[in-house]
Formats: structure tokens, C-alpha cells, sequence
């Protein structure tokens, strides 16, 4: 059989070379040194399979490589990996891409090899050895297989094909096609849907999806419990429209195109008193939702929207602002002097953070001056161990201290402070400062009559 082959493929690569050149059968015979009658069986063979052409001469026989492209050869114009074996696993023709893929240099030394012996881990594969023998033997078989490459773990669907040869002799084709792609993204795809069905699930917010007439067509659960009903059935009734206060609003941004965030106010004692759709809340909520379009097949508009409960939010936000501005109006206008300072560098030194007007005026400092500056840098006349191990007591256990009377700026005329320093629930520390000036400049004054007086 190898040698068969072998001479079959040197007849024919014979007349590749001499193309366009016709050659008869005694011209082959003499240049090949293959007897006759059996190159003119290979010729017959060749052309059968569309591999050579034959042109009478008078009474001679002329032939030629083919132009046409051989049934054989329609194998190379695909990127499966194709392989042909006889009965006995032996290769008898393999494509280009099996070429390719396995590093097999030559047709030649290729056909007549036992496909098994080849070194090629996915025929080393005992079950897909065991597939083959099996299919060859005409029992019964797998037609297809996967095989990963356990260097590469590139996956591979391996089909097993039994085919007849021109010459009636048993043989089987085996093609293989990396799907590594297609499984990863089949992969992707189904990971992708899982995390959307559980998000859908879970997720916090609610989500609801309509159509361009407000219908509702499905909702999560946490949609549900937002609005405070208990069965899907009472919301798939509801009209998105209705269920909101700014109905001609959510109309004209999806009329515009406006995808994006939107506040929408729900009032749940109109839906019961309108009877728009049962519900177990009551009062006023404020929702923060963002919408969107949704491709659809089916030509139909879709839409989903994404909201979350804002009630507590905005009243939250409504009693800091009221807050701040008292907090405002009181830091502006006291009469003390205030700074806030964060610790940086380990607690070594603290960024001064805020002043009021009072400290401005105390320290004869403007406010854009120190904001964002160390406080042992801005003022190196502090007692700075002193202060600092002050501040890093209150940072760290939250208990309020006073610190005694100091000076910012050593001179006469620089006032003599003392601090009130707490912790504030931001985390940053607060100094009320008073000044002690003319208690501190008494002070020395009486000490210094004292000591005239002993001296």
C-alpha cells in the first residue's frame, strides 16, 4: 500500500513539474522507471479524480496536470483540519491545514504513515484511538468527539466520517475544527445571561420594563416592594404613565430620545384613590431613575427603567442643608475664634481645613492663606509637642481637652490663646480659641510686682 502511494503521488507530481507540457504513458514509464501498464492504472486513477486531464494524439493517449481544481483539493480551501486513513489508520491524503496545524513538512513522507505514530496529541488520545479502530472495524462509533489540548487548551469537535475509496477500498476521513473561540464566547454568553438574571433578581433597585405605551411587560422584585405591591399580576396591569405624577414628562423624554436620569414622584394615596393599582404604601416617595431603550427583533419599542427609592435621601438632604446653614451661620458669625485641622503624616502635623472671620481677625491672617496648609508649618511658634500630643489624644479617644494659654507668633503684641479641641463626627477636629490676653499680661504683671517686691 505505502508503495502504491508513493507512486501514485511521483506520477503525479511528474506532471506538475513538466506542466504545460502533454506527456504520454511511455514518456512517464521511461523518465519514472515504473513499468507501463501501472502508470497508465495511476493515470486512470488521476483522472478519475480530476487530478490530470487526457487528450488523444492520433492513436497515443497525451496527459497533463489538471487546471480544474480536484475533488481532493477542495479540502485545502477550508480551515478544518482534514485527514483520509486506510484500514489500517494508515494516512493516505491530508489538507493544507493539517499541514499547517502539525507541522508536517511533505505530502510525501506523510502518506503510508500510521496516523497514531505520528506523536500528535489528540490521535494519542486513547479514546479517540479507540474511536478510530473503532469506526474502521465498522462497529459502532462516535461521529463526533471534543478533545482538549492539554499543551494549548485549545478545544477541538472532531468528526469521524467512514468513506469508500474510487477503488472501492474501505478508508475514513477525519475532520477537525478549533472551537476554542466559540466556546468561550458560548461561555461568555451564558455567564453574561446568568449575571443579568441574577442582577435582574437581586439587585436593589428596581427595575421594570414597558413598552412605547407605558404597558408594563416585566418587573423584578425589588420593583415590588418599592412600590408596595404584592403580586406581579397588579403591576403588569399598571400603566408606567400612570404610576408616576410627571406622567407628560416621562412621555416627552422618550419622545426625544432624553435616555438618561430623571426624578420621579409617586404618590401612593392618589393610586389607591384613583384605584390605578393596589399598593401598602401611603404618603409621598421620591424615585431616582434612568431609562433606556432596548433593541428589539420583533420591531416593537422597548424600554427599561432602573430607580431607586429617594425619599429618605431627600429629606436627608433637606435637613443637612438646613443643618449646614445653621452650622454656617453660627461658624461665621460667633464671635470666637474657629479651626477645624484633619491629621496627616501619622498624627505629626494637621492640615488646616477651615477659619471663621473671629480667627482671621485674631491671628491677622487671611483664611486663603492657611486653608490646606500644615499647622506647625504656618505657625513654627507653637509649642509644637505640646499641641500636637493634645490634638493626637483627642483624635484618638474622641474626649474633649483644653489647652492652656499660648502664643502663635511670639512677640508682645501677638495675643495669648487658650483652645477648647473636640472631635467631630467627620473625623476632623474642632478648636474653639479664646482670647486670654490682658488675664495672661495681668498675670505677669502682678508676678513681676511680686518679685520687685521680695527682691
Amino acid at each position: 500500500m505505502e508503495e502504491y502511494q508513493e507512486k501514485l503521488i511521483a506520477v503525479r507530481e511528474y506532471l506538475r513539474e513538466k506542466s504545460p507540457q502533454k506527456m504520454s504513458i511511455s514518456a512517464i514509464s521511461r523518465n519514472l522507471e515504473i513499468n507501463r501498464g501501472t502508470v497508465a492504472k495511476y493515470l486512470d486513477i488521476l483522472r478519475i479524480n480530476g487530478q490530470v486531464t487526457m487528450a488523444h494524439y492520433g492513436k497515443s493517449k497525451l496527459y497533463t496536470i489538471s487546471e480544474r481544481i480536484p475533488t481532493a483539493s477542495l479540502f485545502d480551501y477550508t480551515t478544518d483540519i482534514i485527514v483520509i486513513m486506510d484500514a489500517g489508520a494508515r494516512i493516505l491524503m491530508a489538507n493544507k491545514s493539517f499541514f499547517s496545524k502539525f507541522d508536517v513538512l511533505k505530502e510525501r513522507e506523510l502518506v503510508g504513515t500510521n496516523i497514531f505514530n505520528m506523536g500528535i496529541d489528540i490521535f494519542s488520545d486513547p479514546s479517540i484511538q479507540k474511536n478510530i479502530n473503532r469506526m474502521i472495524r465498522g462497529e459502532r462509533f462516535l461521529r463526533e468527539m471534543e478533545h482538549i489540548d492539554e499543551n494549548t487548551n485549545q478545544i477541538y469537535s472532531i468528526k469521524f466520517i467512514p468513506t469508500v475509496s474510487l477503488d472501492g477500498n474501505k478508508n475514513s476521513m477525519i475532520a477537525l475544527r478549533d472551537i476554542t473561540d466559540q466556546k468561550q464566547t458560548a461561555e461568555a454568553l451564558s455567564i453574561s445571561d446568568e449575571k443579568l438574571r441574577t442582577i435582574f433578581k437581586k439587585v436593589p433597585s428596581g427595575i421594570l420594563f414597558f413598552n412605547e405605551s407605558g404597558n408594563i411587560t416585566n418587573a423584578n422584585g425589588a420593583s415590588l416592594r418599592m412600590l408596595g405591591v404584592d403580586h406581579y399580576q397588579d403591576l403588569m396591569q399598571t400603566n408606567l404613565f400612570d404610576l408616576f405624577c410627571r406622567k407628560e414628562r416621562i412621555k416627552s423624554a422618550l419622545i426625544n430620545g432624553e435616555i438618561g436620569e430623571i426624578e420621579f414622584i409617586c404618590d401612593f394615596d392618589r393610586l389607591k384613590r384613583e384605584r390605578i393599582m393596589p399598593t401598602s404604601k401611603s404618603g409621598i416617595a421620591y424615585f431616582e431613575a434612568s431609562f433606556t431603550h432596548i433593541s428589539s427583533e420583533t420591531g416593537f419599542q422597548e424600554y427599561a427603567i432602573l430607580f431607586m427609592d429617594a425619599t429618605a435621601e431627600r429629606l436627608a438632604k433637606k435637613e443637612l442643608k438646613f443643618n449646614e446653614a445653621r452650622y454656617r451661620s453660627f461658624f461665621n458669625d460667633t464671635c470666637t475664634g474657629v479651626l477645624i485641622y484633619q491629621p496627616v503624616d501619622g498624627g505629626d502635623d494637621f492640615v488646616i481645613k477651615d477659619v471663621n472671620q473671629a480667627l482671621e481677625i485674631i491671628l491677622q491672617v487671611k483664611k486663603e492663606e492657611v486653608i490646606g496648609k500644615k499647622l506647625f508649618v504656618t505657625f513654627p511658634d507653637l509649642p509644637v509637642r505640646s499641641v500636637r500630643q493634645a490634638l493626637n489624644r483627642v483624635d484618638s479617644t474622641g474626649v474633649p481637652e483644653v489647652v492652656p494659654p499660648l502664643q502663635y507668633i511670639r512677640n508682645e503684641t501677638s495675643p495669648w490663646l487658650t483652645h477648647f479641641i473636640f472631635k467631630l463626627p467627620t473625623g476632623e477636629i474642632a478648636s474653639f480659641m479664646m482670647d486670654l490676653s490682658e488675664d495672661v499680661r495681668e498675670e505677669v504683671t502682678y508676678r513681676k510686682m511680686l518679685c520687685n517686691e521680695n527682691c
